[in-house]
């Protein structure tokens, strides 16, 4: 077979395929469009990669390009997956930050129990990383770029910084998993981030969340009693069912059976994601009647303005505004240690019921395994008690 020459490409007009030997061949389209390609053979299968469109490959860049290719094939790999390979790594450089956060939180939003988690995510990261990082490919991001979105923050704002810290570790975690970026991960704190960012143990003393304790917690019921209002009557609940707060903010009249005094929280609801059932006291039945009487949304603590149910702000704001004393030693969700305090100081309770009633998860598997009684009866007597403590 007579090799191509570059006057014979130039006047080649016929539709065709033109072969310059081992395999490169010349293609004449119905166009008149000439491309270069390779015939190859690898593993019993034949197989052909373009090389380039003509002229901007010329008859000598085809033939390096060939040479190239057949090396690739001598040492074993096929030049058409290293091609495609090649060709997906541009692609990555590509890939943003931002494209990965919308991509991770539109992806796993269907975990979070609360709808509000995915609006918070957006805010922090938008408020936080995205400013800085949010238009960077993914390999071009170090741990310095997250130093320079946490510095700010890490002692004056600590619990946001945490969050951010840890929203943006998962999300560089599932780039790393679906081989968009390589590791280590930039936000890991062990090994990483804790030798570049203060010790905050050693700076401030970070809390838990502040709690009331019990024995003020009966006369706080009374205040609270005397207000009438929605976030009151939600407060109320929390305290009389011990509750987490996003578990009462959301709830909605389909999980109450007044008849029974029970409040069954869905699965998709719980923190542990599994089914809970709330004994209700009389304190919690009480608000409860008293709502319905003006009520006919879905949820049980509406926010009128909004059609919604009310947030935990609004709580929060209701304890700092109108018990400013109370404020500076408790927060909503803090009520559940003050319940547990009560419950392990003053009786003889089960130590397991207890726990049930706060919907602790047993974190021993093997015990898990055995006790599988949700103790109703039991928490029954418990939250009883809890309410002639309440109102003694």
């Amino acid at each position: 077979m007579a090799r191509l020459t570059n006057k014979k490409i130039e006047n080649l007009l016929e539709t065709g395929v033109y072969g310059d030997g081992d395999g490169l061949r010349f293609r004449v389209g119905r166009n008149k469009n000439k491309n270069w390609s390779l015939r190859y053979q690898l593993d019993g299968q034949v197989r052909e990669m373009g090389l380039g469109k003509y002229p901007i490959v010329s008859l000598k860049d085809a033939r390096k390009k060939m040479i190239d290719a057949k090396k690739m094939i001598y040492d074993g790999k096929d030049p058409l997956e290293v091609k495609k390979e090649l060709q997906l790594e541009k692609q990555k450089k590509k890939i943003t930050f931002k494209k990965m956060c919308d991509e991770f939180i539109k992806k796993f939003q269907i975990e979070w129990t609360n709808k509000k988690h995915t609006q918070q995510w957006t805010s922090t990261l938008n408020t936080y990383a995205n400013p800085i990082i949010g238009k960077l490919p993914l390999d071009k991001i170090n741990n310095n770029h997250i130093c320079k979105i946490l510095n700010p923050i890490w002692i004056t704002k600590h619990e946001t910084a945490s969050k951010v810290r840890q929203r943006l570790e998962r999300i560089f975690s599932y780039c790393i998993a679906s081989q968009h970026m390589k590791g280590p991960n930039p936000a890991a704190y062990k090994d990483n981030l804790q030798h570049l960012l203060p010790n905050i143990s050693k700076i401030i003393n970070v809390k838990h969340h502040r709690s009331l304790d019990y024995h003020n917690v009966p006369d706080l019921i009374k205040e609270l009693q005397k207000l009438k209002i929605t976030s009151s009557y939600a407060l109320i609940f929390l305290i009389a069912t011990a509750a987490r707060t996003n578990e009462v903010i959301g709830a909605t009249w389909k999980e109450i059976d007044l008849n029974n005094k029970v409040w069954t929280i869905p699965a998709s609801r719980m923190k542990m994601r599994q089914e809970h059932s709330v004994p209700l006291n009389n304190i919690a039945c009480n608000v409860l009647n008293i709502i319905q009487k003006h009520n006919s949304s879905d949820f049980i603590f509406l926010n009128h303005s909004k059609k919604s149910h009310i947030s935990n702000n609004n709580m929060r704001l209701l304890i700092k505004n109108k018990f400013p004393e109370v404020f500076k030693k408790t927060v909503p969700h803090g009520f559940r240690s003050s319940f547990r305090d009560w419950a392990e100081e003053n009786h003889n309770f089960s130590r397991r019921a207890v726990e049930l009633c706060l919907a602790h998860s047993n974190k021993n598997k093997v015990e898990k395994a055995y006790l599988r009684s949700d103790l109703f009866v039991k928490r029954q007597h418990i939250m009883n008690e809890w309410n002639k403590f309440l109102i003694k």
